[in-house]
């Protein structure tokens, strides 16, 4: 077990987004977080890379509780992809993945860094991008350039919030690809939220849906995504087609 999600609620101060989650998740396991707008599926990836402090509960990664490390040394643990990036400013390819070892180098590059990077760039099949600029990518070329990035922080856990957003469908895929080939190859854990439930059918080891602040079901594709589920949690009529044993889910109609 690498990651360990102990008791989590967090509240805003408005209401309350999460309420008592518990997960656990191995090492080299692709977990697809679910559930509607605004069910707390980036608010549980924050609390657990501690961009914002649980109301209640820890997380462990490797046994050490995350909230008692520093901010650098957090770092060095979990990797977290956001849903945009934030890089307004030219910068070439290099440039960006490199900030992924500022953990490791937070006053100046070193030339390991260097070779790490472009050691990173060449498996992932991106080393002819390395100096073009990041801006002038295209939507999937920036999300695996980020990914990248994320990798050079050499964490045994990585986040990834809505990796598929704005892509047309074949980056969808080449990133989801992505994510799952470091997760097995690299023994990375990924945690994934994301909207598109046949994406993360298709891809992820286990799946938990997020509902009224609490996990409401959890387990592999097949057991968490029925027709009986989906339409409780988002008030949709769906139909589920097993295709070789992953669940392909089409919606029929919204339940008034």
């Amino acid at each position: 077990m690498i990651l360990r999600i102990e008791d989590v609620s967090f509240s805003y101060p408005s209401a309350a987004a999460l309420d008592g989650i518990t997960l656990h998740v191995s090492r080299g396991e692709v977990v697809a977080i679910v559930g509607k707008n605004g069910a707390g599926k980036s608010t549980l990836l924050r609390c657990i890379n501690h961009i914002i402090t649980p109301t209640a509960g820890s997380v462990y990664v490797n046994e050490r509780n995350i909230e008692k490390v520093s901010f650098l040394e957090r770092a060095r643990i979990i990797g977290y992809l956001s849903q945009k990036s934030e890089h307004v400013f030219p910068m070439s390819v290099f440039e960006v993945v490199l900030m992924g070892r500022y953990p490791y180098s937070p006053y100046r590059f070193s030339k390991h860094d260097e070779e790490i990077v472009a050691g990173i760039l060449s498996r992932m099949g991106l080393g002819s991008l390395a100096n073009r600029t990041f801006d002038r990518l295209s939507g999937g070329e920036q999300q695996q350039v980020l990914i990248a990035r994320a990798l050079a922080q050499e964490t045994d856990v990585i986040l990834f919030d809505e990796p598929t957003n704005n892509l047309d469908l074949q980056h969808q895929l080449e990133v989801m690809q992505l994510i799952r080939r470091i997760a097995k190859d690299e023994g990375k854990t990924a945690l994934i939220a994301i909207h598109d439930l046949n994406l993360g059918a298709s891809f992820a080891d286990r799946v938990i849906i997020i509902h009224q602040k609490k996990i409401y079901s959890a387990g592999t594709p097949m057991e968490v995504f029925t027709e009986e589920t989906l339409s409780q949690v988002f008030g949709v009529s769906v139909k589920i087609y097993n295709h070789g044993g992953i669940p392909h889910i089409v919606t029929v109609a919204p339940i008034s």
